[in-house]
């Protein structure tokens, strides 16, 4: 029984070597790389003339930006300061309150 389960086995493994050879094998798949390598360099040529523009874009937004909220956190604090302060009601002390009235214990006999 172990005989019959290493022969087929075998005649597995002698099939699968033959469908990788005939599917293209190791050569083929070499090939897939360096073409999707080349691709790649090529494209990240072009990434990075548009990445640095979009840099250039993103900082000059940026500080556009600063300069509004700057103005606009300058004109909040003149409105808030340009007002007369007003005092916050002054507050009654709590009064204390009477303490409890002792309730007589019952002697012991």
């Amino acid at each position: 029984m172990q005989i019959l389960t290493f022969i087929i086995a075998i005649i597995a493994l002698i099939i699968s070597i033959l469908a990788y050879r005939r599917t293209g094998g190791a050569k083929e798949l070499r090939q897939k790389v360096d073409s999707l390598s080349s691709s790649m360099e090529s494209l990240k040529g072009r990434a990075g003339v548009g990445l640095k523009e979009q840099i250039d874009q993103l900082t000059a937004v940026t500080e556009a930006i600063r300069d509004r909220t700057a103005g606009a956190i300058d004109r909040l604090e003149k409105a808030v300061r340009g007002k007369p302060e007003e005092k916050p009601p002054k507050e009654k002390p709590p009064e204390k309150k009477a303490p409890k009235p002792r309730r007589p214990r019952a002697k012991k006999e």
